[in-house]
This record gives structure tokens, sequence and C-alpha cells, in this order.
């Protein structure tokens, strides 16, 4: 059980790292780009799915570590052996998605439930990250406050 709890809360803490190192990239890099600041959007929107992307790798490698390694767990339902069943599996558990089709049993499902909770909380921040970032770089922010119809 302490293994998978130090191995969920490195896990977490990587991803933490990555993303944040992600976020201060774009938001010191993307103006330099010389793009329009639509296009702006457009990069920071497909870079943060990316990194969200390399966010779910990162998960089922560890759930393939876990598994075939550590032995501090396996999965039970549909079959879980190969990469992309692993990548499948870490995706729909980032997402919060939570299908059912693959089961974790034994102390995995720690890691699994960390995953959600991390996964939660990284789109979240995506999300904050590109509302400010459209606030300053889109257009017609200014005109859908209103601001002209009071004059």
């Amino acid at each position: 059980m302490a293994l998978a709890i130090v191995l969920a809360f490195l896990s977490v803490a990587a991803t933490f790292i990555f993303h944040y190192r992600v976020l201060l990239w774009l938001g010191a890099n993307t103006q330099r780009f010389n793009l329009q600041t639509q296009a702006q959007v457009l990069v920071i929107v497909i870079v943060l799915f990316l990194a969200h992307i390399v966010e779910i790798g990162f998960y089922a490698m560890v759930y393939s570590w876990s598994v075939s390694s550590l032995e501090i767990g396996v999965f039970k339902g549909a079959p879980v052996g190969s990469a992309m069943n692993y990548l499948y599996y870490s995706g729909v558990i980032y997402t919060t998605l939570g299908l059912g089709d693959i089961q974790p049993i034994g102390h995995i499902r720690f890691i699994t439930a960390m995953e959600a909770l991390n996964g939660f909380f990284l789109i979240t921040w995506s999300a904050s990250f590109t509302f400010l970032a459209m606030g300053r770089l889109w257009p017609w922010v200014s005109e859908c406050s209103g601001s002209k119809d009071k004059q």
C-alpha cells in the first residue's frame, strides 16, 4: 500500500510540475510567435491539449509499470495488456469519464483515484488559463461586455 501511495503522489507531483512549466512557457512565449491574437489562442489550446495527452501517457506508463514490474494490482474486465489499452484506461480516468469497462484490483486503485483528481484539477487549470488568455487576446470580448450600449 505504501508503494502505491508514494507512486501516486510522485505521479501527481510530476504532472503538476510538467503542467506548470507548460503554462509558464505559454505565458512567456505565445506573443513572440508574431501571430494574430486569435491564432495565439489556438496555439495555447493545441499546446494544452498535447500537454494533457503527455500526462495521460505518463499515467499509462505508471499503470503498466505498476502491473508488470511492481505487481501492486491488476485490471479486470476488458483486456489491458497493450500500450494502447493502458493509454485508453488512463484517458478514461484522467478525464473522470469512468466508463467502468476496466476495473482496477488491488492497491493500484489508489493511483487510479489520484489520477482522476489530478486530471480534473489539471483540466480545470488549463481551462482557467485559456479563459484568461482569451480575455486578453480575443477581440470580441470588449464588444460582449455591453460597454457600447451604455454610451
